[in-house]
């Protein structure tokens, strides 16, 4: 049967509610309290029969008081129910879980499992992965393969953005209904200056913002009267003087278009602009491009009906520094949910969150990790004190020495991280141009190649064109092959990979770099410095050591402490401390789902940055064994003769 919502077909029946979410029923006599007239029962048009059937779409939507009152009236009259709805986009804004509730008592359900909005078959395969929010890390990268993430500086960056090149009929979704007002405000603006939206005679909308002719706005209350529906779009046509607004409904795919006659009282109190809206105000829509911005307010949800409304394109707009950044935010706002979605939904959360208290659950990971962090800032805290007590002591002992030493080892580290820096620099774009030139020998050799193929089975009418083409592609590939040997000698050997030979031609450019040279003559120069400004006599400077750690200790490994920085050493120790305690306290403060990840994410940090060290401290030790003058010998003496 036809309805605007659930909403009016229960008020129809005589379901009233207020803002404190308290439902009554009026029955056939009964005062209407929102009119003050007699209730009569439901007028013709909600009218039901015995066997007729009433579809709610959106039914994901529906609320337990709702829904109750729908299926109350359905049981009346002898009506049947059918509830379709995708349980992953945005839930009911009170108590949800229907759609759930429904699917476990009926026993059955019909899931559609084919995508058909989206123009792209790969995103129509990746919509079911932002349905499932399942890793989203991999979700987040094959967005950024299709082209679908757009960084921004700022948020002014991006509203400037989005009000010059959003197009009419796309849809933006934002996260709240704040930012909706300050986007549309600034699309508004644009508008206006393009000549889209007249200016000249205007009324308020219940956002506060001006509405005239040009403006898409959408209606937020049903009235039958009005022909009107909530959530439904409109165009403004015309603006009378005393504020009422003449609509023509946006995009409704029908023949014939639906005008309405809006009073200003109804646009002041039930319409607003539309150009941006939240997630529930666009789901269910579909339209040619969608532009959803990711903050911190968004929930995973709703990026999925964002990054679904698009039938041609879904782009997700991001403010943030780079990728890594837009990668975290993504990740997060993924794995926000904070809807209510009934009681079996709410069962099975709590039953993940006491998983724990088994032996092999999350609770007992995150209560190890947590114990883990405590030992270790309290063993840091302790070697703080005893790091701080062997600085004092050396204060006293030798202070002008002990300066000069420290000045010397700063220098020396600087002079190292920018041997480094310098040599990531030099190698960058040396490495990208090896590359290219690699790339561009190899696919013309492989097209010499395929041309060559094609001569040997050309026919007799073919042959000359395969001969003259493979004549021009063996050209290209010499040609190519001779820009390679000229930058960067020989091509690859037999069964070298690209990333071995890259790695062969160019590290001796890099090393005779004069940018390279300089900074490790600067490196082995404050080297030699800090050598000649070591302490000629230690034992002063053990004798403080052995008194603060024991003379067991320190005898056995003393030029470890002789060259100590004990001061900087405590101030790790004790930034080692303080990380470890306010790790412990975020870890408390989450739920064990969200503590396991986090440590997971944690851990994977950590194995990253070991990793990275480990590969530089490789490429270290690699250069100082080619640099060194017996890293190539040669075979002397006399030999074997045969």
């Amino acid at each position: 049967m036809p309805a605007d919502s659930v909403a009016a077909l229960v008020h129809a029946h005589g379901y009233r509610w207020n803002e404190d979410g308290v439902w009554t029923r009026l029955t056939v006599g009964d005062i209407d309290p929102e009119t003050g007239r007699v209730y009569s029962g439901p007028p013709e048009a909600a009218w039901l029969w015995r066997g007729e059937r009433i579809v709610v779409d959106e039914a994901g939507m529906l609320d337990q008081d709702s829904a109750l009152a729908l299926f109350t009236v359905a049981a009346e009259h002898g009506a049947t129910l059918a509830l379709i709805g995708d349980r992953a986009q945005l839930p009911a804004v009170g108590r949800g879980g229907v759609l759930d509730m429904a699917a476990q008592i009926q026993g059955r359900t019909i899931d559609m499992s084919e995508v058909h909005r989206f123009a792209d078959p790969a995103y129509a395969d990746l919509s079911i992965r932002l349905r499932g929010r399942d890793d989203p890390a991999a979700i987040f990268e094959q967005l950024q393969d299709l082209g679908l993430i757009q960084l921004h500086a700022d948020t002014d960056e991006l509203h400037e953005h989005i009000a010059t090149q959003r197009g009419d009929g796309q849809a933006v979704t934002v996260a709240t209904n704040d930012e909706a007002t300050r986007l549309n405000m600034r699309i508004r603006d644009e508008r206006v200056r393009a000549g889209a939206v007249d200016d000249s005679t205007i009324t308020a909308g219940s956002d506060g913002l001006p509405v005239g002719r040009g403006d898409l706005i959408q209606t937020r209350k049903n009235d039958a009267a009005l022909g009107v529906a909530n959530r439904q779009q409109w165009i403004v046509q015309h603006v009378e003087e005393d504020g009422t607004v003449w609509a023509v409904e946006a995009e409704n795919g029908r023949k014939r278009d639906h005008s309405a006659r809006l009073p200003a009282a109804y646009v002041a109190e039930h319409a607003h602009l539309a150009y941006a809206s939240t997630a529930y105000g666009v789901q269910g829509v579909t339209v040619p491009v969608s532009h959803t911005i990711l903050t911190d307010a968004m929930t995973g949800p709703a990026v999925y009906v964002g990054m679904t409304r698009g039938k041609g394109e879904n782009r997700l707009h991001i403010v943030a520094d780079n990728t890594t950044d837009a990668r975290e935010q993504f990740i997060e706002a993924m794995q926000r949910d904070r809807a209510d979605r009934g009681l079996t939904d709410a069962t099975q959360q709590a039953a993940e969150a006491v998983r724990g208290l088994v032996d092999d659950g999350p609770v007992k990971l995150v209560r190890s990790e947590i114990a883990a962090l405590e030992r270790l800032a309290e063993q840091s805290e302790a070697s703080a004190v005893r790091w701080q007590q062997a600085s004092d002591g050396l204060d006293e002992l030798h202070p002008r020495q002990r300066f000069e030493r420290e000045q010397a080892a700063d220098a020396n580290d600087a002079a190292k991280q920018q041997l480094e820096l310098v040599r990531a620099g030099v190698a960058e774009p040396m490495i990208e141009q090896a590359r290219a030139v690699l790339t561009d020998w190899q696919d013309a050799d492989t097209a010499e190649q395929t041309a060559r193929d094609r001569v040997r089975t050309a026919g007799r009418f073919k042959k000359r064109r395969a001969t003259a083409e493979h004549d021009a592609a063996q050209t290209v590939a010499r040609d190519a092959k001779r820009r390679l040997a000229k930058t960067w000698g020989e091509p690859p050997r037999r069964n070298e990979t690209r990333q071995a030979w890259v790695e062969r031609v160019t590290r001796p450019q890099i090393d005779a770099d004069p940018r390279v040279v300089e900074a490790e003559q600067q490196r082995t120069a404050t080297a030699q410095a800090l050598h000649a400004v070591m302490e000629p006599n230690p034992w002063p400077t053990i004798g403080v050591y052995a008194r603060v750690f024991g003379d067991e200790a320190v005898r056995k490994n003393p030029g470890a402490y002789v060259n100590a920085r004990p001061a900087r050493l405590a101030a790790d120790a004790t930034r080692t401390a303080q990380t470890a305690r306010a790790e412990a306290e975020t870890l408390r403060a989450l739920t064990p789902a969200e503590a396991v990840e986090r440590i997971a994410q944690t851990r994977a940090s950590e194995e990253s940055r070991r990793e990275t060290a480990r590969i530089l401290a490789e490429r270290e030790r690699q250069l100082r064994v080619s640099r060194s003058p017996h890293s190539n010998p040669t075979l002397g003496g006399h030999g074997l003769g045969m």
